[in-house]
């Protein structure tokens, strides 16, 4: 092992699995389950509205269809939104599985005695959820989210709560994440960032500071780490 590097940071949406496939497809599936159940709008229309609904209030928002009966202008319908609940519920998990190299690549990373963890924003509950239905929780040494700080999302506090866990510190350790926001928040931290162009922000450009590494998959972080 480099003894430079003693730890890896990861995201877990877009990072671990393709969660831009899973949302997408999971929405998608309900709106046309809602349509067949009475909503009076075609596919296109039903589903950019409850995409920019889910962009302004966030993923964990319970009430998106709801809203997006609202938002149409419609009455409030339990019958619709419930088929869209439903339709959701029974998508989503046929895409939560783990790209295929992720499970190779952490116990890889794992063998040359890394220390693993996760900085995830969100809902504690729910990013574990994603972790055990993935099967990933038991190669991370430490997970920690922005809720266990009282925080909404991801900062420096939360990077530093994971190196501290990890016994890390920022020079020794790599960040990978699909958000270039969080690049910046990983950059003043002084971790070295890695960039996985995956998922919704895969072409997007920096605006802020630069990631220190860009990689196209998750196994390529194998290479990085043989350079240094």
């Amino acid at each position: 092992m480099s003894s430079k590097l003693k730890a890896i940071i990861f995201g877990i949406d877009d990072v671990l699995y393709d969660a831009t496939l899973q949302s997408s497809s999971a929405r998608l599936s309900a709106v046309k389950a809602m349509i067949e159940a009475g909503l009076p709008v075609d596919v296109e229309t039903g589903y950019r509205t409850l995409e920019e609904i889910v962009k302004t209030v966030g993923p964990d928002n319970t009430k998106h269809f709801d809203m997006l009966l609202e938002k149409l202008g419609l009455n409030w319908t339990p019958s619709v939104v419930a088929a869209g609940v439903v339709a959701y519920r029974s998508t989503s998990p046929v895409f939560l599985k783990p790209y295929p190299d992720t499970v190779p690549t952490l116990l890889t990373l794992r063998d040359q005695r890394y220390k693993l963890g996760v900085a995830s924003e969100g809902k504690s509950v729910k990013q574990w959820q994603k972790l055990l239905s993935l099967g990933l929780q038991h190669l991370f040494d430490s997970v920690v989210t922005s809720e266990d700080l009282k925080l909404e999302h991801l900062t420096e506090t939360v990077l530093k709560r994971e190196l501290d866990e990890l016994g890390a510190q920022p020079p020794n350790t790599l960040f990978v994440t699909v958000n270039l926001d969080k690049i910046d928040i990983a950059n003043r931290a002084g971790l070295i960032t890695v960039r996985l162009r995956k998922g919704e922000a895969k072409l997007e450009k920096p605006k802020g500071s630069q990631p220190r590494y860009e990689i196209k998959t998750l196994s390529e972080i194998l290479q990085i780490l043989a350079k240094l």
